[in-house]
């Protein structure tokens, strides 16, 4: 109980997004993936004997493969927003929220670190 009083609030804007070192970019002439590399227990396991493959690809939207492209030059989130209303105009808008929630999501998946701006 006491960590949550003696927490410090970190702001979201200045936080630098990462991916991790599983992950990676990837794209080819029309679309753009993650790569996740199945590292694992249970997915060594499944790949081996299974006969599955090592990794996963995600397609993303041209949002989100500029948003991770923005990641790989290590900018905190505002810069990100900004580029990205910059790129695409009215297009992203709201930029903010969106790029959020695809934080969110890659956090959640385990495939994003974070990196305080100092």
């Amino acid at each position: 109980m006491s960590n949550k009083r003696n927490s410090k609030k970190k702001n979201l804007l200045t936080m630098v997004p990462l991916l991790e070192n599983r992950v990676r970019l990837e794209s080819d002439a029309a679309d753009s993936f993650l790569v996740i590399s199945r590292t694992n227990l249970i997915e060594r396991f499944s790949i081996k004997f299974l006969k599955q493959p090592g990794y996963r690809r995600i397609k993303l939207d041209k949002f989100g493969a500029f948003a991770i492209g923005q990641m790989q030059h290590h900018k905190n989130v505002e810069q990100i927003s900004n580029d990205m209303l910059l790129h695409f105009g009215e297009e992203a808008d709201p930029s903010l929220p969106r790029l959020v929630k695809f934080l969110e999501i890659l956090e959640a998946h385990d495939w994003l670190k974070w990196e305080n701006e100092k």
